[in-house]
């Protein structure tokens, strides 16, 4: 089958989600795109769209989107459809009636009747798991950077630079706004006030797990406030590699070696999406939140020039050690437990490579792919409740 291109795992876009904002925001403008003298469209979003869409202002999305034609959302909290992220478009121009489908797969892709050929026949790699994709680079003496621009397109270095600019940005902002993130929760923003007072803890400004919370709160809060940011592999998850970079500065790792170490770090996440799912309404956090702990860990290994061994063991630790983490954002939105979290597993990605690296280099028992296959697997099994429909966990235990 092969993997398409890891550009599909870090996206520039607005927040708090890829799947509930990014997606039918996409899904929006190729409707309008498709009928450009539509008359009337009545959107109907089923499932996680419809159990947290207002929390992760999936309405107000789609009302910007269609903002130039009279439009109608319903939200659809009964009906269960073939994906738990499915909107259906009703489109009217004078008597005749059109209706479209589309799928928000998470990382803001979307699938419709027309693209699903494409989507699925034209990969970037030739190779679809990471026991082929080792094999090869094994064979050709290369390393996971050297396999990415081997197959990526000419202009994937340029990309990257913006990525890693796009989430700078916001890494700024997020470090210099006050204030209340939206919603009826009230949740503060902190990370400003954490960066300013860093210094006058018994810590310091110099702690590493500190720096790294400070910037994984930075981004996580630009996110929740709807602000521009890059998913990685989501829009939830996006504080988690931001954080990691801070880590790379302060072991004085380059900024062309950090680029390079997100573009393997895109490979793994493209992984996942090919082989499991990286949507919470899918598969739970695992996937999310699990995949940018993954992510960050085999960038980390690999800006620390690790062996291509060390770099899967160390993804494979953090994916594995994030299974069966529960989706339960309170009242819907990204807000709580997304924010923190975030800062927690930016910090677990690190610890992933540490443990990796004074492992012994024996036979390993769990390999990459087999932590994506359970993962999948354990968001299939999982309880609908856990999925990004804030009916269990934390959001019904502090529902209003």
């Amino acid at each position: 089958m092969g993997l398409r291109s890891i550009k599909e795992i870090f996206v520039v876009g607005y927040g708090p989600s890829s799947s509930h904002t990014m997606g039918p925001y996409k899904a929006s403008a190729d409707i309008l795109k498709k009928y450009p003298n539509a008359d009337f469209i009545e959107v109907t979003l089923y499932g996680s769209l419809a159990l947290t869409g207002k929390g992760h202002l999936t309405d107000y999305i789609i009302d910007l989107a269609l903002k130039n034609v009279k439009h109608k959302i319903v939200f659809n909290k009964r009906k269960q459809m073939e994906h738990p992220n499915f909107m259906s478009f009703k489109i009217t121009i004078g008597e005749e009636t059109f209706v479209e489908n589309a799928i928000s797969i998470g990382g803001g892709s979307v699938i419709t009747k027309d693209n699903v050929n494409t989507f699925n026949s034209k990969p970037t790699y030739p190779h679809s798991s990471m026991k082929e994709i080792k094999k090869y680079i094994e064979t050709k003496d290369i390393s996971f950077y050297e396999y990415v621009t081997q197959f990526e397109n000419q202009d994937i270095h340029a990309y990257f630079e913006n990525v890693l600019k796009v989430m700078d940005e916001a890494v700024q902002r997020g470090l210099n706004t006050t204030g209340y993130l939206p919603g009826k929760l009230k949740v503060e923003r902190k990370a400003k006030n954490m960066y300013d007072n860093m210094e006058h803890t018994s810590l310091g400004i110099n702690d590493v797990a500190m720096n790294v919370a400070v910037h994984s709160f930075a981004v996580s809060e630009e996110n929740a406030a709807g602000g521009i940011i890059v998913t990685a592999p989501t829009c939830g998850s996006a504080g988690v590699i931001p954080g990691c970079i801070q880590y790379l500065r302060m072991k004085h790792v380059t900024d062309e070696n950090i680029i390079r170490g997100l573009m393997v770090a895109g490979l793994f996440g493209i992984l996942c999406k090919t082989n499991a799912s990286v949507s919470g309404a899918e598969c739970g956090c695992q996937a999310e939140i699990g995949v940018a702990c993954s992510m960050a860990a085999a960038m980390i290994a690999f800006c620390f020039g690790k062996k291509s061994e060390e770099i899967i063991q160390a993804a494979e630790i953090a994916l594995e050690h994030s299974l069966g983490l529960t989706c339960d954002p309170v009242e819907g939105y990204v807000q709580i437990p997304c924010i923190e979290r975030c800062a927690l597993f930016a910090i677990k990605a690190i610890n992933a490579v540490k443990l990796a690296i004074i492992i012994p280099n024996t036979t390993v028992h769990v390999s990459y792919d087999d932590s994506v296959s359970t993962m999948y697997q354990t968001g299939l099994d999982m309880n609908k409740a856990y999925k990004e429909t804030s009916r269990g966990g934390l959001a019904k235990i502090l529902k209003n």
